[in-house]
């Protein structure tokens, strides 16, 4: 049986410049390519779920302008429920990204995210409560993070955080996390491990474990993923792509792994499938764009 997804987070205006090289500080350089694309870590995710057939919503905040008018459009057009805030007086959040070599830098302005606050997430009990999955980033406020992971516990709502961009958080929260997805990088933050080895991977697992959370999984980038069942400790090598932007990988792996999970399927066999989705998603330019649908991947 279908289980129902919702995911809160951000939704960003993402305005993306390819060039060849970064650019020195003070340095001016001609970039190529621009494009003014729909982001933000929650709504990819959200988006991620949709095409890859899983039953979602999604509760954010975007401003009454141009770009949420965009953002809002992105999600109906990928088959998500918007059940969030279209706030006036504060612009769309937005990211500004330099894409060098298939490799990204970003800077992100949270605008309308940062409306999305505590007394907001109360309005959304019910519909979280009623949720079999919730998935969550760190683009919205922690305290909002916390918020929402105390009403899951209540209802017994699965909690799938993906610590991106890392920021320190709250011992507690690791203890209402049912399925924590960091990179390699925000797992060094947590852990102070960087899982550069199999034996750090296993210590940056075990660590994670430790503080309270049942189902660890560490994106690698090009080197696949490490995850635990139980106790034991596997590791999934990535599939073979050529990187044309990287933007929504872990978006996609987040999304994919869930949708997977809500149909019943095992945790190898979701993250088998997210590996595969992935690898489709960093060959294309974009964000939400850059998502498989499901029928790519089968």
């Amino acid at each position: 049986m279908e289980s129902k997804i919702i995911v809160i987070g951000s939704a960003n205006a993402d305005y993306v410049i390819h060039t060849d090289k970064m650019p020195l500080l003070g340095e001016t350089l001609v970039g190529h390519s621009f494009q003014v694309n729909a982001g933000g870590k929650g709504l990819n995710q959200a988006i991620a779920v949709a095409k890859l057939g899983g039953d979602v919503s999604f509760i954010g905040c975007v401003g009454n302008d141009s770009g949420g008018d965009m953002l809002l459009d992105e999600l109906e057009k990928n088959g998500v429920v918007f059940d969030g805030v279209k706030a006036d007086g504060v612009s769309t959040g937005s990211a500004v990204i330099v894409v060098v070599n298939g490799d990204n830098f970003i800077i992100i302005n949270p605008g309308a995210n940062e409306v999305l606050t505590p007394e907001v997430i109360d309005g959304y009990s019910d519909t979280i409560a009623e949720s079999d999955y919730c998935i969550m980033q760190l683009e919205i406020p922690m305290e909002s993070v916390m918020r929402v992971c105390e009403i899951a516990k209540q209802s017994g709502t699965k909690i799938v955080l993906n610590p991106a961009p890392y920021k320190e958080m709250p011992k507690e929260l690791y203890s209402y996390v049912d399925y924590l997805i960091p990179n390699e990088y925000e797992a060094k933050d947590i852990t102070g491990i960087y899982p550069d080895t199999e034996e750090n991977c296993r210590e940056a697992v075990s660590k994670l474990m430790q503080m309270g959370v049942n189902n660890v999984i560490i994106t690698l980038g090009e080197r696949g993923c490490v995850y635990n069942k139980g106790e034991d400790v596997v590791f999934c090598p990535a599939v073979k792509a050529t990187a044309v932007d990287t933007t929504s990988a872990g978006d996609t792996f987040v999304g994919a792994v869930v949708s997977k999970l809500s149909h019943g399927e095992s945790l190898d066999c979701a993250i088998s499938y997210a590996a595969k989705a992935s690898a489709i998603t960093v060959s294309r330019e974009g964000a939400s764009k850059s998502i498989p649908w499901a029928n790519e991947i089968e």
